[in-house]
């Protein structure tokens, strides 16, 4: 026999407040460079040496003394006599003579002496072989296309910092301070799983009373872009208790396990009835629309989400709790997607005392954001959802945002550009 939980109510602040506090930190792992980009950095990066390491040329040309062609013109043309080459990953060179240059390639150390590069296209080579000098038009500056040893980072100088999102060019940082494998946080691994007698799969034919499921695979997608692992996505029906005996053993598979649907006031609601026979989940109810009715517990310090049924809401909890959730787990500094403020192009009405996440589309109008609802809120449609580039965020304390009013955005993506 099922044992019906009664429901906490709590507001959307006191919510992410306690989800936060039990999602803590997974161990690190060392992963190779190839695989670090979008993990989270879980120790700081320090320059073992400056980079660049040693004073090298930024362009093809000759390398001097910017002050043995001081009286170089236009209408008196220097020339200096060349007294070699020096190519790119040569060891130390000779220190180059007073009234000298020599060729040099980018990237090429600059020998003792020199102090500009005068570029191929400024020269006019003059006399092959031993005689072989050049003919400067114009005198050089003192650091003319040098790249000084340490004018990116110094040797002891933090160049990444802990809980970073790693992108391609922060690979590139890794890679010239020799960070081969970085430490990152380890991809959470979840378990999902859709209830409902009345869903189908995607490929399946429709008969009367049924839907197909459209959140599972939003699930797992959102779980992917978040940084998550999904071991194991199933469709359960509205026996509560399987559902209680598969949360059960997904809570000994995985770090986060995720329900949909089942979660509500219907009679038959298979999560609800279940979560009884489970210590440490609490079934909520968050003054917050859409997303009201849920579950949350950590039990044996594994996450447990239970969500609405609607896609609405599943999408609006995943952005307010979930994600920030699972991004802390993996040791991100940065929770949330990001956010803006934008102006409300009409009025929205919401009540005092819940915290309304609003589908917008934004458009760049007079040097502002404006937001206009993505079609109906109705909780049950994909559209508004599929369309919205951000979650407009109306405060608890507001009971309508007045056509021209601000309010935060959690940016889900960019509008295309017109």
């Amino acid at each position: 026999m099922s044992t019906v939980v009664a429901a906490e109510s709590l507001g959307y602040a006191s919510a992410r407040e306690r989800v936060l506090a039990a999602a803590l930190p997974l161990p690190a792992e060392e992963v190779p460079l190839a695989q670090a980009r979008g993990r989270a950095l879980r120790h700081p990066v320090v320059a073992p040496h400056d980079l660049p390491p040693f004073r090298n040329a930024s362009m093809d040309g000759v390398a001097l003394r910017a002050s043995d062609t001081a009286r170089a013109s236009a209408a008196s043309p220097l020339t200096l006599a060349v007294a070699g080459e020096i190519a790119a990953g040569s060891e130390v060179p000779a220190a180059l003579a007073p009234g000298t240059c020599v060729w040099i390639m980018t990237g090429a150390m600059l020998p003792a002496g020199a102090d500009a590069v005068v570029p191929i296209e400024e020269l006019e080579s003059t006399g092959p072989g031993e005689s072989e000098g050049v003919r400067l038009a114009a005198a050089a500056r003192h650091g003319q296309n040098v790249r000084e040893a340490g004018a990116d980072a110094r040797a002891g100088e933090r160049v990444l910092e802990v809980g970073r999102e790693l992108s391609p060019h922060d690979l590139a940082v890794l890679a010239a301070v020799g960070v081969a494998r970085p430490s990152v946080g380890r991809a959470p691994r979840v378990v999902a799983l859709s209830t409902g007698d009345e869903l189908l799969d995607v490929e399946a034919p429709l008969r009367p009373g049924a839907i197909r499921d459209s959140n599972l695979p939003m699930l797992i997608s959102l779980l992917d872009e978040s940084g998550a692992r999904t071991v194991a996505a199933d469709r359960l029906g509205d026996d509560p208790v399987a559902v209680a005996a598969r949360i059960e053993r997904a809570l000994g598979e995985a770090d986060v396990v995720i329900t949909l649907g089942g979660v509500s006031a219907g009679r038959h609601d298979p999560v609800k009835l279940g979560i009884g026979r489970l210590p440490g989940i609490a079934l909520w109810r968050v003054a917050m629309k859409p997303g009201r009715p849920q579950a949350f517990g950590a039990p044996g310090g594994r996450l447990f989400f239970g969500l609405p049924g609607n896609p609405a809401s599943v999408a609006c909890v995943f952005e307010a709790l979930v994600r920030p959730a699972l991004r802390k787990l993996q040791g991100f500094a940065t929770l949330d997607r990001p956010r803006l403020t934008a102006k409300a192009a009409r009025a929205i009405e919401s009540r005092t005392g819940r915290t309304d996440f609003v589908r917008v589309i934004l458009e760049a109008r007079g040097g502002a954001w404006w937001a206009s609802e993505a079609g109906s809120q109705v909780s049950g449609h994909v559209l508004p959802q599929s369309r919205a580039h951000a979650l407009l965020v109306v405060p608890e304390a507001s009971e309508r945002l007045a056509a021209g009013e601000e309010a935060e955005a959690l940016l889900l993506r960019w509008p295309d550009p017109a």
